[in-house]
């Protein structure tokens, strides 16, 4: 029952995040907002959690899983009850910030509960991605066709609907239930017991794991944000560009069925590392295309690349981390994951703001093939996937 209610909580949050954003970009545009403005507004949400992150970590090993689930529900209806009664750029700031700390707290929280135990890492982590993508895939298609044919508030009434249907399903469960066994598999690195998290960067193969997650999140989010404006420009529909999101989500939950056989025959630093090379050149030519199925063709595979960035570094950190501090070490991971979205799309619509639309996902592209070449592994690829 539990795994049901996770699985349940998971896809509803995943749809909300993935479906709000491109609804937002393309209302705040409509209002007259800039492409620095747009920029700012996808940023905001993972400023705070870039600083609260690994605080929320320790928050969940101290009072449990279950308190933090349903903090982060109840904090996701706010963030999309307020711009429904007062729709401007100042409230759209104010809503991702608030759904940002939301989300945190529910990601991580139920990361944790999912990566009980250590056996078979991969695959519990594939399947977790997978509800996540399924969500991330419904969400745009949804929102969008929705914002298109009724309009912005009623659009986000759906998700405030949905969004109350997650709290709920947090009860349904008693509360023990949700909080982690005591008889979980120990953690290796055992010697950070009593240092400071940020200690286990040490280990390469974390560190590199880690920064990979913090680039295709990133990657991710800027894709959700100056895509439908890409789309727009190449004359879509906010329906046809809700539906090539969707198509990306679809091929990011598609490949977690092959994950694992993937990290076993070629070693998880090299499938980290590949997936980051496939990703920039992908977004290099999206911005020089014009032919809407060829992009479909080419967001297809980007979706399937960058899915792989998340679940790869999420089982790595739920197996090195000590069950007592796994909420914080997930906590850090999610730090690197908000930074990265809060700098590099502030940065980038920055850029595009004085450039263009198109200079954006050139950078983009680039920096994730540098980004690929920088945490290429360097030993044995099986022993990295062992």
């Amino acid at each position: 029952m539990i795994i049901t209610i996770i699985n349940i909580v998971n896809i509803i949050n995943q749809f909300i995040v993935a479906g709000t954003k491109p609804v937002i970009t393309l209302y705040a545009s409509q209002l007259g907002a800039t492409p620095s403005e747009i920029g700012l507004l996808v940023s905001v949400f993972a400023f705070l959690p870039a600083f609260l992150a690994v605080h929320i970590g320790k928050w969940i090993d101290k009072y449990g899983v279950r308190r933090l689930v349903a903090f982060g529900g109840t904090g996701i209806v706010v963030s999309l009850i307020v711009p429904i009664l007062m729709p401007n750029l100042i409230t759209f700031i104010f809503s991702q910030a608030l759904m940002g700390i939301a989300f945190t707290c529910q990601v991580v929280a139920l990361q944790k509960r999912v990566g009980n135990n250590t056996d078979n890492v991969d695959k519990r982590i594939a399947m977790f991605g997978l509800y996540s993508s399924l969500g991330a895939m419904l969400g745009p298609l949804v929102s969008t066709f929705i914002y298109e044919k009724a309009g912005f508030s009623l659009s986000y009434a759906a998700n405030g609907f949905a969004a109350l249907i997650a709290v709920g399903t947090i009860y349904a469960v008693k509360k023990g239930i949700w909080e982690v066994s005591k008889e979980a598999q120990a953690p290796k690195f055992a010697d950070h017991e009593n240092k400071s998290v940020w200690s286990m960067l040490r280990n390469r193969e974390l560190r590199n794991a880690v920064i990979t997650s913090g680039l295709a999140i990133s990657s991710k989010e800027i894709f959700s944000a100056y895509f439908p404006l890409l789309g727009e420009k190449l004359g879509m529909t906010p329906t046809t560009i809700g539906l090539i999101l969707s198509i990306m989500g679809g091929a990011a939950m598609i490949i977690r069925f092959g994950q694992h056989p993937l990290v076993q025959h070629f070693g998880r630093g090299h499938v980290l590392t590949w997936s980051l090379y496939l990703s920039g050149l992908i977004y290099i030519l999206t911005a020089n295309l014009s032919a809407v199925l060829v992009i479909a063709v080419l967001v297809t595979v980007l979706g399937a690349s960058l899915g792989l960035g998340q679940p790869l570094s999420l089982a790595y950190a739920i197996q090195v981390s000590p069950l007592e501090r796994r909420g914080e070490v997930l906590g850090m991971r999610i730090t690197f994951n908000r930074v990265s979205q809060t700098l590099i799309p502030a940065l980038f619509g920055g850029i595009g703001g004085v450039a263009g639309l198109t200079i954006i996902f050139v950078a983009s592209g680039v920096m994730l093939l540098v980004g690929g070449f920088m945490t290429r592994p360097k030993i044995d690829p099986q022993k990295v996937g062992a």
